[in-house]
């Protein structure tokens, strides 16, 4: 799993290349994990536009990075879905919990 990441509009936007499955979500938390715990800003996009797949435990781990973000009171989105990623969000309907936007500028004006 490669991680990028950079800072816009006080927001950290992390781009991931790779599938987040059972395999790949303990490195991926460990990437991630110094910018959960960052107070400097104000959440996280974790844009998925390179994501060929996305598992049970890849939702458990964005739904865990969600629920650790709200109780610090910072916002988290997804953006960039493929529609088959995208559709495994609709089928548990963590679309209805979760922010997720077409493009990291959607997910920030979502964040507002």
């Amino acid at each position: 799993m490669e991680t990028n990441s950079q800072i816009v509009e006080n927001i950290r936007v992390i781009s991931l290349e790779g599938n987040i499955v059972l395999e790949e979500t303990a490195e991926l938390r460990e990437a991630i994990e110094p910018f959960i715990e960052e107070s400097e800003t104000d959440g996280i996009i974790l844009n998925c536009e390179k994501v060929s797949f996305i598992d049970s435990s890849g939702l458990g781990l964005i739904v865990s990075i969600y629920k650790t973000l709200m109780k610090t009171n910072r916002k988290f989105a997804l953006s960039c879905l493929s529609q088959k990623n995208e559709d495994v969000f609709i089928l548990t309907k963590l679309n209805n919990v979760l922010t997720i936007a077409e493009t990291d500028q959607g997910a920030l004006e979502a964040m507002k």
